[in-house]
């Protein structure tokens, strides 16, 4: 009975993150664009930490995670977060960053707030 409350304490503590594994498929799902964005958030940890992304071309990292909202030849962005108070005007938004070399390949991953 006594080792039932630590490991009560402990499941309670890894239930409450929210970091979920990279997944192409979810993370280019449809949706209500606060969804979207949520689901974005809770992955992108993951993306970044991994390197899925670091090496390949900028059109396979399009593939993987979807048009960009911003592109530049040696940069994109994609939206991550979008948070919003009482008014129309978002009060938070976050963008995934990838830089490219000149060759075209992915080189740095980061968020921008």
């Amino acid at each position: 009975m006594k080792g039932l409350l630590p490991f009560l304490i402990f499941l309670l503590l890894i239930s409450c993150d929210k970091n979920v594994k990279f997944d192409s498929k979810t993370w280019n799902k449809g949706g209500i664009d606060w969804q979207i964005t949520e689901t974005r958030e809770n992955m992108v940890t993951d993306l970044i930490g991994s390197d899925t992304l670091i090496g390949l071309k900028k059109s396979q990292v399009i593939k993987l995670i979807g048009k960009p909202e911003f592109e530049e030849r040696n940069q994109i962005k994609i939206l991550v977060r979008e948070r919003y108070s009482s008014d129309i005007d978002p009060h938070y938004i976050s963008y995934l960053i990838i830089d490219f070399d000149n060759d075209g390949r992915a080189i740095k991953c980061y968020l921008e707030n």
